[in-house]
């Protein structure tokens, strides 16, 4: 089982979490993986860069200490997703323009302020970075949504947050290339 806790930071964040039984030896999909998730959940957070990251933190802790203290999980086996910020060329100069990375990086500063305030034995989950364009092929195809269980009407950043847990979860399942593994999937229908 893996804990995978999701953001998609901009000036509106969503944010999906899940406990999922993604392993390399599983007989399931990344897609039923997904489905069939335990403690799970999505919200939006919205506000300034730093009000964000504080309750991205908050629910952040709470997810990654119910997967250790009540579902006796190892720490190292709770992930935290990010989507990795792209500019593109061209792009009109502003605040919103850098919204997800101004987000993001006020989320990790926080929490590595607040690690170094606890003692070091304290176990830290590094961020695993995911591109926007991979997950996204999964958050534009309504039907696997659908069955993913993940489809969010009118919450468009948090179907994205879900789109990156079925693209880890895919990426922790079988390492293959996630393109080969969506084909593989929509072939099996």
């Amino acid at each position: 089982m893996r804990g995978i806790f999701c953001i998609d930071p901009g000036e509106s964040t969503g944010v999906a979490w899940g406990i999922v039984n993604a392993s390399p030896k599983s007989t399931h999909t990344a897609i039923e993986a997904v489905r069939d998730r335990l403690f799970h959940g999505a919200a939006t957070v919205v506000g300034e860069p730093m009000e964000q990251a504080h309750a991205l933190y908050k629910i952040w802790t709470e997810f990654k200490f119910d997967c250790v203290a009540r579902h006796c999980m190892d720490p190292s086996s709770v992930e935290l997703v990010v989507e990795d910020f792209v500019l593109f060329p061209n792009a009109t100069p502003g605040k919103n323009t850098t919204a997800p990375e101004r987000v993001a990086w006020a989320f990790e500063g926080y929490r590595r302020g607040r690690y170094e305030t606890y003692r070091k034995s304290k176990h830290y989950t590094e961020i695993i970075w995911q591109h926007p364009t991979t997950a996204s092929r999964w958050k534009r195809d309504r039907k696997l949504m659908k069955e993913a269980n993940a489809w969010i009407p009118g919450k468009d950043h948090e179907r994205s947050a879900m789109a990156h847990m079925i693209l880890r979860a895919n990426t922790i399942m079988d390492n293959r290339a996630p393109a080969r593994a969506h084909r593989a999937q929509v072939r099996s229908r």
